[in-house]
């Protein structure tokens, strides 16, 4: 006879992830290797303490994983993996969904209280290594109203993941859908360079960015970006190779903010509109 510890293509732990109990799949493993078993074989079985082992099967069978028949003793059979499985990814879907709702109120109640804004105070923060890409990303997600940010095409093009390119891309896409003004200034972009091919193999990307403004410029400066013209994101190289991206810098000052305005948009009246030919 198959005993829980016979399975060695899925373990417990498994079904663990899907929202059941360790007694749970234990439970539920052990119905499936043996048939019909009342609960007191099951504890034995599936080394459940038989103190617990009723509420353990009552568990699986208001999850949809098994049933129970209404004899005495009470005798339970577990349900096809096909329906099992569905029915626990539906009380996930259920339980994302409600959670999401929730998540909505309690974000709303969140802001309410969120009300430090510095305005001559300073507030600064870095983020270095293989996370500061991503961590830049979640940043500018941030925005609310306004976002001027200088992308260095350079620097861009020496990134071996697109997909990096593309969550980019995808999130400055949801800032102009929720209303967000958003001005990308492509810098480094000379014709003819690899840069310019490079801008040419990633150009589906932005074309999504239809409510965007996107300019190109072959001066390379300093790249930074203005969020919310109250905050400031510093793009830092690395000093040892400087086409590779090493780190950002967080600043939160609204009047560094404000006299750097003035700076990019100089460097954007004098840039050209991006032209994006698509084959």
């Amino acid at each position: 006879m198959d005993t829980i510890s016979d399975f060695e293509e899925i373990t417990p732990q498994e079904l663990e992830m899907l929202g059941l109990s360790n007694y749970e799949s234990r439970a539920y493993l052990t119905l499936l290797s043996t048939g019909i078993r009342t609960a007191k074989e099951i504890a034995n079985e599936s080394k459940i303490p038989f103190g617990r082992v009723y509420d353990v099967l009552s568990s699986l069978e208001d999850k949809g994983l098994a049933d129970k028949q209404e004899s005495r003793p009470k005798k339970f059979v577990a349900k096809e993996p096909k329906i099992a499985l569905n029915n626990l990814l539906n009380l996930k879907t259920a339980e994302l969904q409600t959670l999401t709702i929730k998540a909505a109120v309690i974000e709303e109640k969140l802001s309410n209280l969120h009300t430090t804004k510095p305005e001559d105070t300073l507030f600064w923060s870095v983020a270095l290594g293989e996370k500061a890409i991503s961590r830049y990303i979640e940043k500018i997600s941030e925005t609310e109203k306004e976002l001027q940010t200088i992308l260095n095409i350079r620097v861009a093009a020496r990134i071996p993941q697109k997909e990096i390119i593309e969550n980019l891309i995808t999130t400055l896409k949801l800032l102009t859908e929720n209303g967000v003004s958003v001005q990308i200034l492509l810098s480094g972009v000379t014709p003819g360079s690899l840069e310019e091919t490079f801008l040419a193999s990633v150009a589906h990307f932005f074309v999504l960015l239809d409510r965007a403004e996107v300019k190109r410029t072959q001066l390379t400066p300093t790249a930074f970006d203005i969020i919310d013209d109250e905050k400031i994101l510093l793009k830092v190289m690395n000093p040892v190779n400087p086409d590779e991206f090493f780190a950002w810098i967080f600043v939160w000052q609204k009047k560094l903010a404000i006299n750097l305005k003035p700076k990019f948009q100089e460097l954007w009246k004098d840039a050209t509109d991006l032209k994006i030919e698509i084959s």
